[in-house]
């Protein structure tokens, strides 16, 4: 391949390349289930969030239960969901008024944003090594790594993230002092929107740019630094400070105090033995040998100051962030993959990339290992098309799932009123400074006995934190035992019920229907 291309050449393999990466991406990507992903394939943990984030995009464009049509405000279940900005949300929203509300819509941001980072990947390395061979090369093994596949076709927050921080450093990396218009404005917008995309997670590009003024001793003149960061405040400010006007007491119980104090700082509700360091340089190595043996070998070699600026940014977020997801590793395969690349001695180029194309391969053909490209669905929910059927048939009662197994899928469906019940039989559970309990939306199956009672309390609470809708209300229903769930089930018999099928014995005022996973339906005999 002729590495000296024109620049109409450049920009149309640019393009090529994008159109790729999303043939590649998008190819099978609406077949798995929602939340049926590996957000961590090593503990084999689904992507649960995925119907939480769905859920909460159907209700703005106004297309499910969860409908608020309220775009300012996030809501999930009936209530405020601020552990996040709504940026993901809109654009997953957008979707789904184009698309409809299919998987498919709920995973576009994802796939557009993965298949722009893989291009922006071709430009930055093209521009160090002057290598189309290389910058393939370096595309490719970022499209072909498991994390970097997986999470940009899922309707996570992460692939988004991360297409906003590699365009923040790339701009650092041709401008490292912001004096022309395009780089100032690239890395000021992309670092608004991260932040506007995940919260404080959205700080990798400030993040990365003090560090990498700290290793490059180059900074923008302090003019030019002030009008970044008020370029940066004009786009993630105003929701923040429109949260804190509108909804005092819950944006900063949740976003501040529980979102990134408690779990961040704090001690997240995890039972994970790994210690953190461990935890994630387990994953790391075990999600890309390849590329981190290829990163590890091409920094002895190249250190594009900008890229080594965000791998150090990644790595010291991880460690210090308490709460501990794989995912938050996505980030750092971007700049591995530049200095991977970057390091190509000119002569092997092509070599290395025929190589690639045969690791990309072999990849394909191990879907099921950690480092593996699942085309194929990582894990199946059969529960999702008996609770997709069974919206189908619009009945009229509420709906509660007994230790529910569909990641809450059913949230996002079209329902009247959905309610979830765990086993918990705990006596005391942890407070968090959002405390569920208090408000009514956590309660015991005895206190749900006597619901209606408890109702008008309950909904005053909510007001307090400015929510004037009781739809939150009960939505959790902790029972301490199983006889606790089987006297849930006689005591309501207008309410219609998905449970494991050893909790549907005293269920005689209900009408059994399979299920899936050793479940059985519970069809309240006569409609409330």
């Amino acid at each position: 391949m002729c590495d000296n291309l024109t620049v109409r050449q450049h920009w149309q393999a640019v393009a090529a390349v994008f159109f790729a990466g999303l043939l590649v991406l998008g190819a099978t990507a609406a077949r798995p289930g929602v939340s049926t992903a590996y957000v961590d394939p090593v503990s084999r943990i689904q992507a649960q969030d995925e119907a939480v984030y769905g859920a909460t995009s159907l209700g703005m464009a106004g297309v499910s239960s969860n409908t608020s049509g309220e775009w300012l405000t996030p809501r999930f279940l009936g209530r405020y969901a601020l552990y996040k900005p709504p940026l993901f949300y809109w654009l997953s929203a957008i979707c789904i008024k184009i698309l409809g509300p299919i998987p498919f819509a709920l995973r576009s941001p994802s796939l557009l944003a993965g298949a722009a980072t893989v291009a922006l990947l071709f430009v930055w390395i093209f521009r160090i090594t002057a290598s189309t061979s290389s910058a393939l090369t370096g595309a490719l093994l970022l499209l072909s790594s498991h994390m970097f596949f997986v999470l940009s076709r899922t309707g996570l927050m992460d692939a988004v993230l991360t297409l906003e921080t590699a365009l923040a450093m790339f701009a650092l990396a041709i401008d490292p002092k912001l004096q022309s218009r395009w780089a100032f404005l690239c890395f000021s917008i992309a670092s608004g929107a991260a932040l506007m995309t995940k919260g404080i997670a959205g700080a990798y590009p400030l993040l990365g740019f003090a560090i990498f003024c700290i290793i490059s001793g180059v900074r923008p003149r302090f003019a030019r630094l002030l009008q970044a960061v008020a370029v940066v405040a004009a786009i993630s400010l105003p929701w923040h400070l429109w949260q804190l006007y509108q909804h005092p007491r819950w944006f900063w119980n949740e976003y501040v105090l529980t979102e990134h104090v408690a779990f961040g700082l704090g001690t997240p509700p995890q039972a994970i033995a790994e210690p953190q360091a461990w935890f994630y340089l387990k994953r790391l190595v075990m999600l890309d040998p390849v590329l981190l043996a290829a990163a590890l070998f091409g920094v002895t070699r190249v250190r594009p100051r900008a890229a080594v600026a965000w791998i150090i940014v990644v790595l010291i977020a991880v460690v210090a962030y308490a709460y501990r997801n794989a995912s938050y590793l996505l980030p750092i395969f971007p700049p591995l993959a530049v200095i991977a690349a970057s390091a190509i001695p000119p002569r092997r180029a092509r070599l290395v990339l025929a190589l690639v194309v045969g690791l990309f391969a072999i990849k394909a053909f191990s879907p099921g290992a950690p480092w593996g490209i699942p085309f194929q669905p990582e894990s199946q929910n059969p529960s999702q098309a008996v609770l997709k059927e069974y919206a189908a048939r619009h009945r009229p009662n509420a709906l509660i799932l007994v230790e529910p197994d569909d990641q809450f899928y059913s949230a996002g469906l079209s329902l009247p009123r959905v309610r979830y019940c765990y086993l918990d039989p705990r006596t005391e559970r942890r407070k968090f400074p959002l405390d569920f309990d208090e408000l009514g939306i956590v309660i015991t199956a005895s206190q749900f006995a006597h619901f209606e009672e408890l109702r008008p309390l309950y909904a005053a609470r909510l007001r307090q934190w400015n929510l004037d809708s009781d739809e939150a209300l009960a939505t959790t229903i902790l029972a301490r035992s199983e006889a606790e769930i089987a006297s849930l089930i006689a005591s309501h018999p207008e309410t219609d019920f998905y449970v494991p099928s050893i909790f549907a014995l005293s269920a005689a005022a209900h009408e059994m229907q399979p299920g899936a996973n050793g479940r059985v339906l519970l069809l309240a005999r006569a409609h409330q």
